[in-house]
């Protein structure tokens, strides 16, 4: 078929792909019920595979063991226990299956880099590849990317200074190239890089942008070519998104994964929140006695991977906060997350026992204060430490305003110390930490709570 140029005749691999994609695009504008009664069935051919060929779920399954086909409902799901992060770390094998359906295709291992403490590992197949394909197809369909262009990625990719080769950036196109440069460099170092690159698009972590655009406005280089720019990995500040597009002209565009799920919610292409990817994750947010939560309450996330047959995880707590929002306006029937607070160990923890997410500085304050990046670090009940990335020192006068602005945020009088650094370290996978605890609150105690973000 080397003859034939156009129309396209795709390979079997991408017309299963595209095929997926399709029914992407019909599913997306079911109603609610419709999508979870689709859910439940494939949620039910999941269990009986995990009960069946996964010893970690020899006895976590119990309340659906023996169901009539069609029988399965969500509270009756939701009697099931919670898989935590610290569960499949000292599972050893036993999560994973011992006889994996063929059509499953290969298995491959994912390994998280363990931001959260706790590095976990399991499994993937060639159909998860094939539907995280498909999902990735629509998140460029939604948001209008042209995929001809060239991308920027501003990520970890341990290569030379001079950065990654060029490679393709979505499945079953002849795309654009992606060049990557290794997130460590100095903010100065990949601006230069941005703009030399000319890149239509930019794919980075949020805390990067941010120092990225400090950079930018303090030296008045831009990178004029961007149309927009893709975040991923972190939670985004709400003032995030209108400095970048005041700066830079560029609409920020996110979405929200875990390493060893995959997708699991998209930023819709008409609003600032997420939608679930239903296709292929059942998502929960519960509150701190595992009961559901309602729109406008912080609770826990548990994902499902209703595809991954190789380590089911089933109702797995990823470690994040998230609060549901209500129906979109967009029409799509797939669930709506109206934000997403981050990661457990980004829970402050006061005296008394109460625990919510800190946001500390908005875009507008950190620039004024030349500040290229900021990590507080809480080390006791009485102690919290705030690194700073600055060109130079602070003068007295704007420390005071730094810690009056941390202060207010913290909602309580901790010892504050300031460290100036040269930069603050990632973790292995590149993320960073805005707020970290180095205190291991109880789990049964005080819930975390939604609290709002101090404005300066």
């Amino acid at each position: 078929m080397n003859e034939v140029v156009w129309p396209a005749i795709s390979k079997p691999a991408d017309a299963a792909l595209f095929a997926l994609a399709f029914q992407f695009e019909q599913s997306e504008w079911w109603d609610p019920q419709s999508l979870l009664c689709n859910q439940l069935l494939q949620l039910e051919k999941l269990l009986v595979h995990a009960m069946t060929s996964v010893p970690l779920y020899e006895d976590r399954l119990d309340e659906v063991r023996g169901l009539e086909p069609g029988a399965l409902t969500l509270d009756r799901f939701r009697r099931l226990p919670v898989l935590t992060r610290t569960d499949v770390q000292e599972a050893g094998n036993t999560h994973m299956s011992s006889a994996l359906p063929a059509a499953h295709g290969a298995k491959m291992t994912v390994s998280t880099s363990g931001s959260t403490g706790r590095p976990v590992r399991v499994q993937t197949t060639t159909l998860c590849r094939l539907f995280h394909g498909a999902l990735n197809l629509r998140y460029h369909s939604w948001h209008a990317r042209d995929l001809r262009a060239k991308v920027a990625a501003l990520r970890r990719v341990h290569k030379k200074p001079g950065g990654e080769g060029p490679q393709p950036w979505a499945p079953g196109y002849t795309t654009g190239p992606m060049v990557s440069l290794d997130v460590g460099a100095t903010f100065g170092e990949q601006l230069a890089w941005l703009v030399d690159q000319r890149a239509r698009y930019l794919l980075t972590y949020p805390s990067n942008l941010w120092g990225l655009l400090a950079e930018s406005k303090t030296t008045g280089s831009k990178p004029e070519s961007l149309h927009q720019v893709i975040t991923y990995g972190e939670v985004v500040p709400e003032a995030l998104r209108p400095a970048c597009e005041d700066l830079w002209g560029a609409p920020l565009v996110d979405s929200y994964s875990a390493q060893e799920i995959g997708a699991i919610a998209f930023q819709c292409p008409t609003a600032p929140h997420y939608h679930v990817q239903s296709e292929n994750v059942l998502v929960e947010i519960v509150d701190s006695a595992g009961a559901p939560c309602e729109p406008g309450s912080l609770g826990r996330v548990l994902v499902t991977d209703l595809h991954n047959f190789a380590t089911p995880l089933i109702r797995y707590e990823v470690g994040d906060f998230a609060e549901w929002g209500h129906d979109c306006g967009c029409g799509r029937g797939l669930p709506v997350i109206h934000r997403i607070q981050g990661r457990t160990r980004g829970l402050l923890t006061l005296p008394s026992g109460e625990r919510f997410c800190p946001r500390f500085l908005t875009e507008e304050f950190a620039f004024s204060l030349g500040i290229r990046q900021l990590q507080v670090v809480q080390l006791s009940l009485q102690r919290v430490d705030v690194r700073v990335a600055v060109a130079a020192p602070l003068s007295s006068s704007d420390e005071r305003v730094l810690e009056r602005s941390i202060g207010q945020t913290l909602q309580h009088p901790f010892e504050l110390r300031i460290e100036y650094v040269d930069h603050v370290p990632r973790d292995p996978s590149g993320k960073f930490e805005e707020f970290r605890s180095e205190i291991t609150p109880d789990r049964s105690g005080a819930p975390c709570v939604a609290r709002p973000s101090t404005e300066t």
